[in-house]
């Protein structure tokens, strides 16, 4: 029976059987994900309706609920003594404030499931209006300050408070009860979307098993009809691949895609031996030889004619490369010495504007005087600072495409005497302890370039370095034509993670607003050592201190 059925699918062809088994995985995973859509959509859908409506009702209730509270705060203590502050906060709610916070609980209300707490909204605002006619009796009654020295009307005050305070606490009540409707509502949408998401993981789950169960059956039915026989053909297409000449034979009769594999095997030996010495011959430089086409559509022989031609084509431009490559070499320096006047050019044109905002806020602050807030002054001084810190990046920027360029004004310089001037020219600590070796060599660079290396390293250790005892050791290794040079430091380290990321341009492990810092110090350094043929590299890990090297030709 089993071979029986293996025959009838050796008669299917093989595209028949992909699609009848893509078909029936298709079918599975339609009919599951339309259904995973749907209560997808569903969840969705209680999603929306509970962030659009019924939390913003929860939210508003309650500060419909404060606003009425405030209303009796305010009134109590109106009612002891005289506050202008309070009773124009206490007018401002009756006719604006609670309006509209009325108007927009309501209006949020109008949600199907919600019309109970519709109606206790309504009912709350006809019973506050009572409380605010008590509220306005208060008003009129405390209008003079004459009021709070007359006992009688302070006693009917008091009197108006309490009848006050009594009503609020009853609305409370009835706001509290109405939070809580509103929240047994949420709860039992939240329940229903839960539910839906608790029926698509089961729905799911079952999808996985019947995907499962047919991928198993397709890959049976895969490796005995297609694996195994291409096995067969792979084996014979190994022998053709060493050069022997064979037979072609299939195990198993075939008439499907597989058994004209196997023909079209035998036609492709037929060609090989005459592509490969042409092949051979095109190899030695003879591109003059015929290519013998099995048919029209012999893409190999094509492809072979398509090689020879190519071939001594490019025998015949070669020459003319070489001439164009040269003039390309003088086109590139013309756009490069363009490229440098209009970073410069740019950099000066963006720098005015940056210096008029700094004018300008200069001139209005002194303009305001005194007038002008704590506040104000603060962000305008913010606005200063953060002109000043474009004013940087772009110098930065303008350095940076300026760095590795003045290479060829290169003289024998003591490294030593360079960092003992790089460490003249920046503000030290007191308690910094600074090694350095006092075999130093001499190397050969640009003053101005060496100069920048050091004091970018440098003032980066010491910059960073937070420790009771700062420590700075400058060493050396030179090996060879190179020299590698170590600043080395007792601060806080580096994480590995940040090793390359801070060699980059702009990139600071310090927050910009914390610390003043453009981070373009160690890209510059970088790019110069670079520029020279060395390298840079940092050796450091959280809290152990951190060495930077680089390599300098001696």
């Amino acid at each position: 029976m089993w071979e029986s059925i293996i025959n009838r699918i050796y008669r299917m062809k093989i595209g028949t059987r992909t699609a009848i088994s893509y078909f029936a995985v298709i079918m599975v995973v339609l009919a599951f994900t339309t259904a995973s859509i749907l209560l997808l959509q569903y969840a969705k859908n209680i999603d929306i309706k509970i962030a659009s409506h019924f939390s913003p009702v929860i939210s508003a209730i309650k500060d419909y609920q404060f606003l009425i509270e405030e209303t009796g705060r305010l009134s109590a203590e109106i009612s002891i003594q005289s506050n202008e502050n309070k009773r124009n906060r206490l007018i401002k709610i009756h006719q604006r404030l609670y309006t509209r916070q009325k108007s927009t609980l309501i209006g949020l209300c109008q949600e199907p499931g919600l019309g109970d707490i519709k109606k206790r909204i309504i009912s709350v605002d006809k019973r506050f209006e009572n409380t605010i006619k008590l509220e306005k009796q208060l008003l009129d009654l405390t209008s003079s300050d004459s009021t709070y020295k007359d006992s009688m009307k302070m006693l009917e005050a008091k009197a108006l408070k309490e009848k006050i305070d009594n009503e609020i606490a009853k609305l409370k009540l009835v706001l509290s009860e109405t939070t809580l409707q509103a929240i047994s509502v949420f709860n039992k949408l939240d329940a229903q979307k839960f539910a839906s998401y608790r029926t698509l993981s089961y729905l799911l789950l079952i999808m996985i098993i019947v995907i499962a169960i047919l991928a198993a059956v397709s890959i049976i039915i895969t490796n005995f009809t297609i694996i195994k026989p291409i096995k067969e053909l792979n084996a014979i297409l190994d022998e053709v691949g060493e050069g022997k000449i064979i037979q072609f034979q299939s195990d198993t009769p075939r008439e499907d895609e597989i058994g004209d594999m196997i023909y079209s095997a035998q036609k492709l030996v037929q060609g090989f031996k005459n592509k490969e010495q042409v092949a051979n011959a095109i190899g030695k430089g003879d591109y003059d030889i015929k290519v013998p086409l099995l048919s029209n559509r012999d893409r190999l022989g094509k492809a072979l004619s398509e090689m020879r031609d190519n071939l001594k084509l490019s025998k015949e431009k070669e020459a003319e490369n070489i001439k164009s490559l040269e003039a390309y070499n003088i086109s590139l320096m013309k756009k490069n010495k363009q490229l440098e006047e209009f970073a410069y050019i740019t950099s000066h044109d963006l720098k005015s504007p940056l210096r008029g905002i700094n004018n300008l806020t200069e001139w209005i602050q002194e303009d305001m005087g005194e007038t002008l807030s704590d506040e104000s002054s603060k962000y305008f001084n913010m606005l200063r600072g953060r002109a000043h810190r474009m004013e940087a990046l772009i110098n930065s920027i303008l350095q940076y495409s300026r760095a590795e360029k003045t290479k060829e004004n290169q003289e024998k310089i003591s490294s030593k005497n360079v960092i003992h001037e790089v460490l003249e020219s920046l503000d030290l600590p007191e308690n910094i302890s600074i090694l350095i070796d006092d075999a130093l060599p001499n190397i050969t660079a640009n003053k101005k370039d060496i100069f920048e290396v050091f004091k970018v390293f440098i003032s980066n250790a010491i910059h960073h370095n937070k420790s009771d005892e700062p420590v700075l050791n400058i060493s050396f290794q030179q090996l060879g034509n190179t020299v590698t040079f170590c600043i080395a430091d007792n601060g806080p380290g580096i994480a590995e993670e940040f090793h390359e990321k801070i060699f980059t341009i702009f990139q600071t492990l310090e927050r910009r607003d914390e610390v003043e810092n453009i981070g373009a110090g160690l890209a510059i350094g970088k790019k110069i050592i670079e520029g020279y043929g060395g390298k840079v590299w940092l050796k450091s890990e959280l809290g152990k201190g951190a060495n930077f090297y680089f390599e300098w030709p001696a």
